[in-house]
């Protein structure tokens, strides 16, 4: 079939009508889909199962798994990821200042997909998302969830913001971020590692840590810890470097006690008492 219009003119969009030009031809389907630009909102770059598998999401990105994200900017799930097995990555970022919106969806390993019960490996190398260089910074993952990958569930350098995510069933620790970070709202559940790790100068407030195969929340120097609920931990409730703050926690039933290091700044609770 022969183009009325040359891909490169359409992209560019330097012709008479513009966007809603571009937007008409869409609709006629008189531009491929190969043109399409993957866009989940005005400015917002989509990532799905379809694009992932089939042509790669964005430039930098090619087909099949992990994503890899190459360029800064606002990326938003529109379907879940489904992850063949244990020792493939979800999403791969090599860059600095990227926010991922999971938008409810989850990077999930295809074995735990409709399993109600504990999928979690014996072993494997698949992250579900991760930063592959040292210098990149500033990534934000909200607003999903990461299940049953081989090894880490959600592991960031520095200045990361991992908020309101569930993170279940992985083979290693659940949530690992650098130095200046926040981990918020997250439910982390029967991982097989520990809970949340975070380097010094962090904060880790107002989640749910439950049934991890090493520490529930663990942390570098300097760090606030607040308001967790932390059950069932094969180690420690809280284990924490030199001059970091815990207050207004519930501790209980950890195999390695409530806690070891840090600073007490009142009202947690320990296996039923308060101090």
């Amino acid at each position: 079939m022969r183009w009325l219009f040359s891909m490169q003119w359409v992209r560019d969009r330097r012709f008479f009508g513009g966007p809603a030009l571009v937007a008409g031809l869409l609709a006629m389907g008189l531009v491929p889909a190969a043109a399409r630009p993957a866009r989940a909102g005005e400015g917002v770059v989509e990532i799905n199962q379809t694009c992932a598998l089939q042509t790669g999401c964005f430039a930098g990105d090619v087909p099949g798994f992990p994503v890899t994200i190459a360029a800064a900017g606002s990326y938003r799930l529109t379907s879940h990821l489904v992850i063949p097995n244990d020792d493939t990555d979800g999403i791969r970022i090599s860059t600095s200042d990227v926010g991922i919106d999971l938008n409810r969806f989850a990077v999930i390993r295809s074995s735990c997909v409709d399993n109600n019960t504990i999928c979690r490996p014996n072993s494997g190398t698949g992250n579900g998302i991760e930063t592959i260089a040292a210098s990149s910074r500033g990534i934000s993952v909200r607003n999903g969830s990461v299940t049953g990958m081989g090894d880490m569930g959600i592991t960031l350098g520095e200045q990361a913001e991992v908020r309101d995510v569930l993170v279940r069933w992985n083979g290693g620790d659940a949530i690992v971020v650098g130095l200046g970070s926040t981990v918020a709202d997250a439910v982390v559940f029967q991982n097989g590692g520990d809970g949340i790790v975070a380097d010094s100068g962090s904060s880790v407030s107002d989640s749910t840590v439950y049934d991890n195969a090493a520490d529930g929340i663990e942390t570098g120097g300097g760090c606030s810890v607040q308001r967790n609920t932390v059950r069932a931990n094969t180690g420690v409730a809280l284990r924490l470097g030199a001059q970091s703050t815990y207050r207004e926690n519930t501790l209980t039933s950890n195999g390695g006690g409530c806690v070891t290091g840090g600073v007490n700044a009142g009202d947690n609770g320990c296996n039923g008492s308060v101090n």
